[in-house]
């Protein structure tokens, strides 16, 4: 019989599966929607925890769940460069995507490197695709050596102690791509122990590195994320290994007792009650560190006259950026309101998620008139509550590379949000302040793309994803 903290025969005798929580995303993918509570009702999860958050631990501990902390998770620089060369041939070889060298283009301008540092990387990249692409065994060279080193490393029997003492039937998480995740899936997949994932975001798929070892059955968003796994492995052609579930963590959005109303939200938010008002959604720093442009931009325009006094801006900071820096380039005025999200102290993402943050997107959400966003997945939040949108697709911080960051908007997994023509793109300055005004003057002809954008993405929108992930992981389990 397996260790437990008590409770009846019955739960003693349900499977114990390790879950993951990882971050902000995790506890609103896996907690808040209830997945966690549903899966309670077939298997006994034990809740992995990869930082230490004390609220959150006891929450799940009065509830009667089982808490684990991973073990710190370093290689050695040998490992470590290892690992960096086989990603270098899945990105060319095995995942064969143009959001790589897009992405990759567009942040080079901000890397703080010297010259001579950045040549040398890109000569060393250069020199293994080409000996990747020449010499056809040379994968196998590494992955081989891969396996062997990584049994020598002492993560790997840190690791193998942690998992062997929880006794663990099988693993689900909405992380696979973690280099935590992926070590422990892989001792697991060694000894034939059962390993789901639902993948957690929309773009996560084309733009995550290497896995040591593929899941016996994935959980994706969209008809794109099925095809995009099955082009990469080769051994995940069967349909039913699969499941389109839709995006667990919009069933809030169709959920009405997730939304305050809008006199309580503006209380809450401090916003006047005489205006309405526009959301500008950041997105994270690192990967758009001159975005603060454009939030200077309608500062200005309101100060100048070029927009109704009708209305002001409610700024939503993004869970990996601090309202701070936005404060700092934009500066405070009477038509911007800021509003920050949950931040780690260690790191950004290491915050709990509580059902007021929720109800706060939600609201949000709900009670804005227009929504701006750049190359984020807020225009398909916005779309699932029939928000008009609007995309910066100009820089002026950077004007040379601008074509850079117009790319951006082209990274495989965003193609499909452009070609549900639900963005309205500003090309320039002018451009940008102008359809802020003609969205103000008729909003509901700037929203028909809304429900396209929507099927294209989340796929349904009934606010039934998250019970049909808990069944595919249900079957996947017990049947």
């Amino acid at each position: 019989m397996r260790q437990t903290t008590g409770g009846t025969e019955m739960e003693n005798l349900k499977k114990r599966i390790l879950v993951p929580i990882v971050g902000q995303g995790s506890i609103t993918h896996v907690i808040r929607t209830g997945m966690l509570d549903s899966m309670s009702e077939f298997c006994k999860p034990v809740v992995a925890l990869i930082w230490k958050e004390e609220e959150l631990v006891k929450e799940l501990e009065s509830k009667g769940y089982e808490v684990t902390f991973f073990p710190p998770y370093k290689v050695s620089p040998e490992y470590a460069s290892l690992r960096y060369k086989i990603n270098l041939w899945y990105l060319q070889h095995k995942l064969k995507t143009p959001s790589v060298n897009i992405q990759r283009q567009y942040l080079e301008q901000f890397r703080k490197n010297k010259q001579t540092v950045k040549l040398r990387k890109q000569l060393s990249e250069t020199y293994y695709k080409w000996r990747f692409k020449l010499q056809s065994g040379y994968i196998k060279e590494l992955l081989q050596q891969e396996e062997i080193l990584m049994q020598k490393e002492q993560v790997l029997l840190e690791y193998k102690s942690w998992l062997k003492l929880l006794n663990i039937y099988g693993l689900f998480t909405v992380t696979p791509f973690l280099h935590e995740v992926d070590l422990i899936a892989r001792l697991f997949k060694q000894q034939k122990i059962p390993v789901i994932a639902s993948i957690h975001s929309f773009d996560n798929v084309t733009k995550r590195g290497w896995q040591s070892v593929v899941f016996d059955k994935y959980i994706v968003w969209n008809k794109y994320n099925k095809a995009e796994l099955q082009r990469i492995y080769s051994t995940l052609q069967k349909d039913e290994l699969i499941t389109i579930a839709g995006a667990p963590q919009f069933d809030f959005h169709y959920n009405t007792s997730f939304a305050w109303d809008r006199q309580e939200w503006l209380q809450r938010k401090g916003l006047p009650t005489d205006k309405k008002v526009i959301l500008f959604s950041g997105g994270p720093v690192a990967l758009l560190p001159d975005e603060p442009q454009y939030l200077k931009l309608l500062k200005e325009a309101f100060e100048n006259g070029e927009i109704s006094k009708d209305y002001v801006i409610l700024f939503r900071c993004h869970p990996l950026d601090k309202v701070e820096r936005w404060k700092q380039y934009v500066g405070e005025s009477n038509y911007i309101f800021y509003d920050s999200a949950p931040n780690g102290v260690e790191k950004l993402d290491h915050a709990n998620v509580l059902k007021e943050d929720i109800m706060n997107l939600m609201s949000t959400l709900k009670h804005t008139e227009i929504h701006i966003n750049t190359i984020s997945t807020m225009c398909v939040d916005g779309s699932a509550f029939k928000k008009p949108q609007i995309g910066p697709y100009y820089d002026e911080v950077n004007p040379s590379n601008e074509k850079l960051f117009r790319r951006m908007y082209f990274q495989e997994h965003y193609v499909p949000i452009m070609n549900s023509k639900v963005l309205n793109l500003a090309y320039n300055k002018t451009q940008f302040i102008d359809l802020v005004n003609r969205l103000i003057a008729n909003p509901s002809a700037y929203t028909t793309n809304c429900t396209r954008c929507v099927e294209e993405i989340i796929t349904y929108s009934d606010g039934r994803s998250t019970s049909r992930a808990v069944s595919a992981i249900k079957n996947f389990f017990v049947a």
